[in-house]
């Protein structure tokens, strides 16, 4: 892929999902398809699930559910020639996560018999490297701060450094059509391209930060799903896939802030993006505009590091939720769980009769099935 000066065309993106194995339906993939993309993303890991399946080595989705997707969006990719994206195979985006992502890979594309230049980029550093980093001291803390000694660096049991855009570009320039990243920046899944071409890098990173979750910025928001994102020379606009899907400024501004501590500002590892001066527009009932990004290159090019070391075994914890909005609402919220539940044990070809799920609202009717008196109501006694 030979970088150029974009042209008056938009740059059309599709991310398919939030993480590849959380699913998304064939009905926004195939219409985003025939809207006419220039290329695909996907997220396929994340932090939430907590160290232990960066330290095991193993992926927290199932095989079944990470190869269901994959297959979709490579055989979308070929057939329509364009490129495919993959960062934070198998979940962490350690090794053995991106190998076991590979050979699904493989797999798939030797059986769909695809035209498939594919690139795999690690994102585990050498040890030494890391401790020569350390000694020079080019590593530096995040908050809050944790000690960290050569004696870590050694005993922990795997380290991933999350990469920017670069190693994705130079996959491409290489030739591939198909790049699968170990631990990745998710905005960078999204701007490596854009960013080769031209594109506003604030417009470029602000966008992959929209889109990096897929169907998250939609409504309603009932499982995951794909979302379209266009790049222009002076805006982007978002929209979902799914035609019975919107989205709207609240949702798409919002984001911004997902797992970030400032409202206005998210760093990347060659700068830092402001919304501080954005706006957000809706064109229509589905379709939100944002202009006014703006980009600061960092003085010093940064990678975060992210590693694990054996200190315990897991427990299972019990959480409560005092949010007001959602206890008012989780009826229906419960009903969701169960409908995405079905839509996504259906998508790899579970019916309903093989499984059961059972959903217990602790404090809603949870010790027993008979409900509970309301307050401010006596049980009546006969005699």
């Amino acid at each position: 892929m030979n970088p150029t000066i974009p042209t008056e065309k938009p740059l059309r993106i599709l991310a398919a999902t939030a993480c590849i194995g959380y699913g998304f339906t064939e009905i926004a993939l195939h219409r985003a398809l025939g809207m006419g993309i220039d290329f695909i993303g996907a997220d396929a890991g994340s932090m939430d699930p907590g160290p232990y399946y960066l330290g095991a080595g193993k992926a927290y989705v199932s095989p079944e559910a990470i190869e269901r997707d994959l297959r979709l969006l490579l055989v979308a990719s070929r057939r329509h020639d364009i490129p495919l994206i993959i960062g934070s195979a198998g979940g962490s985006g350690g090794n053995p996560h991106l190998q076991a992502t590979r050979e699904i890979v493989e797999r798939i594309i030797q059986q769909e018999r695809l035209d498939a230049r594919l690139a795999v980029i690690g994102a585990e550093p050498p040890r030494d490297l890391i401790a020569q980093r350390l000694a020079a001291h080019r590593i530096h803390d995040l908050w809050p701060p944790v000690p960290l000694d050569e004696s870590t660096i050694v005993h922990s049991e795997r380290i991933v450094a999350m990469m920017g855009v670069e190693p994705l570009q130079e996959a491409l320039r290489q030739g591939a059509n198909v790049v699968l990243a170990g631990r990745c920046s998710d905005s960078a899944i999204y701007a490596a391209i854009p960013l080769m071409l031209g594109y506003d890098p604030a417009l470029a990173w602000h966008l992959g930060k929209t889109i990096e979750c897929g169907a998250t910025i939609a409504s309603p928001k009932t499982g995951q799903d794909c979302i379209i994102g266009t790049l222009g020379a002076d805006y982007f606009t978002v929209e979902p896939g799914h035609p019975a899907k919107r989205c709207t400024p609240t949702k798409v501004a919002a984001h911004t802030m997902y797992e970030n501590p400032s409202p206005y500002e998210f760093i990347e590892p060659s700068g830092i993006v402001s919304t501080k001066l954005c706006t957000y527009e809706a064109l229509d009932d589905r379709i939100v505009k944002v202009q006014g990004t703006t980009f600061s290159h960092a003085a010093r090019y940064t990678v975060k590091l992210e590693g694990v070391m054996h200190a315990g075994w897991r427990a299972v914890m019990f959480a409560g939720i005092r949010d007001p909005i959602l206890i008012s609402q989780i009826v229906p919220f419960t009903e969701q769980i169960q409908e995405r539940t079905r839509a996504e044990a259906q998508a790899l070809g579970i019916e309903p009769s093989q499984y059961s799920l059972t959903i217990r609202r602790y404090g809603l009717d949870a010790v027993s099935v008979i409900p509970s008196p309301r307050r401010g109501r006596c049980p009546t006694k006969s005699g």
